[in-house]
């Protein structure tokens, strides 16, 4: 592996030669030779110090480089620095290839493995982009020509998440039937994410999991957790209404779904206890929706397709309630992008939060929603201020809406 690929707490002489090449290796336009001053300060005591040097001169005796003497050196026998005379010497001193014949070979190597993932444009393009990146002595999604077999792994899931039909699909299932690995999503999931937003910059969120979830790849197998008026008839179910409690429907079954009645209002609500606690605890004639945080694909589908049911019916208020958090704003923001309507946010009031709340963690995509309108992009704004900070909704008691 290259230098720069390591981390060393001091200076050798096999270090510094590195990175003289390192910077060979670094593609720009040079008025002048490549040289390394050196610091007497990392390469440590006495024995450490003599090593060093004769690393040195047996790389300058083999042609590699020439050693600058500093000026007191004649006194000291310290040098300034180390040019760089002739990387192929300094390459067969080092017993080091070059990053190009590296890249090459990583790059045959990509070629043989995922050939059907490079015929899709955008895959050749990131092949190509990592093939630069190795031939520079660069990382390239965090990782080096050396971890090719994760980097194929990594264009492979990719590709079939941007080609996923149907419906969603657990990631370990995923994983494993695409890669023969069922945790290699998992373990690089932010790279995996990283690709498919930029393919598609549309694609809702901005955390690894929900840009998978948006794109149908799920932790678990989701149901629909719902409480209100329904009305579902088909030859293997039959409802009438949920009744005080609340139940848990297939996407399909939901899809399937209709209203008896006119609703008061609809609330969305982004976590399980709280969902729970509303629908126990809270009266009245609504429908309660749990979106579990940002909303499987197909759990988003059968919310869509419950609203408008609802909204057909009537004009029907549209609330969620969430964290108070760069996240629940995401989450709110989907929803009302989904949904078409705007959303009233329910119990995510800022003084809340300052009541209540604890430090700001991340401000993630809090610039991009500052410029929406409504209660969303109020919240949003008010995120962005110093004065800011966060509120886990389980810290309230479920109150109706006003």
């Amino acid at each position: 592996m290259n230098a720069k690929m390591q981390q060393s707490s001091g200076l050798t002489g096999e270090g510094l030669l590195n990175l003289l090449l390192d910077r060979f290796e670094t593609p720009r336009q040079r008025a002048r030779d490549i040289t390394q001053a050196i610091d007497y300060t990392r390469v440590g005591g006495p024995a450490a110090q003599d090593e060093f040097h004769r690393v040195l001169h047996d790389a300058e005796r083999a042609g590699g480089i020439v050693l600058e003497r500093a000026r007191l050196g004649r006194f000291t026998g310290e040098f300034a620095r180390a040019r760089l005379v002739d990387a192929n010497k300094l390459y067969r001193f080092l017993v080091r290839s070059p990053a190009s014949e590296i890249a090459d070979v990583a790059s045959r190597r990509i070629g043989e493995t995922i050939p059907d993932v490079l015929k899709d444009p955008f895959f050749a393009e990131v092949e190509r982009e990592a093939i630069a990146a190795w031939r520079s002595n660069k990382s390239y999604l965090g990782l080096s020509p050396t971890q090719v077999d994760t980097f194929s792994a990594v264009m492979r899931l990719a590709h079939g998440i941007v080609h996923l039909t149907g419906r969603d699909v657990d990631h370990r299932t995923f994983s494993r039937r695409t890669v023969k690995d069922s945790k290699a999503l998992e373990r690089s999931e932010g790279r995996i994410a990283q690709l498919l937003k930029r393919r598609n910059a549309g694609l809702a969120g901005d955390e690894p999991r929900e840009i998978l979830e948006a794109s149908g790849i799920v932790r678990r197998a989701h149901l629909l957790q719902v409480k209100g008026p329904l009305r579902l008839s088909s030859d293997a179910l039959t409802i009438e209404g949920t009744g005080e409690m609340f139940i848990g429907l297939p996407w399909a079954a939901a899809q399937q779904a209709t209203l008896m009645k006119p609703v008061d209002y609809i609330i969305t609500i982004e976590n399980p206890t709280s969902f729970w606690r509303y629908c126990m605890e809270i009266g009245g004639c609504y429908l309660a929706l749990l979106s579990d945080g940002f909303p499987a694909r197909d759990v988003l589908s059968s919310m869509v397709h419950l609203v408008k049911a609802a909204r057909t019916i009537t004009d029907a208020p549209i609330y969620h309630w969430g964290d108070i958090d760069a996240g629940g704003v995401r989450i709110a923001a989907h929803l009302e992008d989904a949904f078409g309507n705007p959303m009233l946010l329910h119990q995510m009031q800022p003084r809340l939060a300052l009541e209540k709340g604890t430090s700001l963690q991340s401000r993630q995509g809090l610039q991009r929603l500052a410029t929406r309108p409504g209660d969303v992009g109020d919240l949003a704004r008010w995120l962005c201020t110093d004065e800011a900070t966060a509120l886990e909704q389980e810290e309230l008691d479920p109150t109706p809406p006003a």
